[in-house]
């Protein structure tokens, strides 16, 4: 069943339960914003106008603000992913047509996700004496639902746009794991 939202191009996406700040200013997306807020309606963050089939992340309003007349300052909350299958550009701001990006497979045991953490915050450690400004997680979410462990995880690693699509765009949990595994162990040893 396809499902239609209010669909952001911001160049990005987010992982499930990651929170982010958008600068709105096009009048599209200040109009979207505003619908948004008035009818208390999620709606989509995505890379480009362009890519059918990718990955975007179903976000919340959690607070805004005026930046000035023409600009928003908007902190969101992503809640799904979903896959794109149609979208529609001809109204006031872009509206997408998608399915939910559903997870298959079996997430990591704990001591797998324990061993993560322990990779990332030492990872971290790592880049922040080469100079990244950043500090180590804490990871306050001391969760049972390993599913969601597996993306708090991938929020709190620091990485580049490239392995951040690639994991959001894996919907295989232990294939994601992997990933991010390998991904935490190269840097380490480089």
């Amino acid at each position: 069943m396809l499902v239609e939202f209010p669909f952001f191009a911001a160049g990005i996406n987010n992982f499930p339960g990651e929170i982010s700040a958008l600068r709105v200013f096009e009048p599209r997306y200040l109009l979207l914003i505003g619908d948004s807020i008035i009818k208390e309606q999620n709606f989509l963050v995505g890379r480009n106008l362009e890519e059918i089939n990718q990955i975007v992340s179903e976000v919340e309003i959690i607070e805004h603000q005026d930046i000035s007349n023409a600009e928003q300052l908007v902190i969101v909350e992503t809640k799904k992913l979903h896959k794109v299958k149609n979208i529609n550009m001809e109204n006031e701001y872009p509206l997408c047509y998608v399915s939910e990006h559903t997870d298959v497979g079996l997430p990591p045991n704990i001591d797998e996700l324990d061993d993560l953490e322990k990779s990332i915050k030492k990872m971290t450690a790592k880049l922040i004496e080469q100079g990244l400004n950043t500090s180590i997680p804490e990871f306050l979410i001391d969760s049972e639902n390993r599913f969601n462990k597996l993306w708090e995880l991938c929020i709190y690693t620091p990485m580049d746009i490239n392995t951040k699509n690639l994991l959001i765009s894996e919907n295989d949990i232990s294939k994601r794991y992997e990933l991010l595994y390998k991904y935490v162990e190269n840097v380490l040893k480089a």
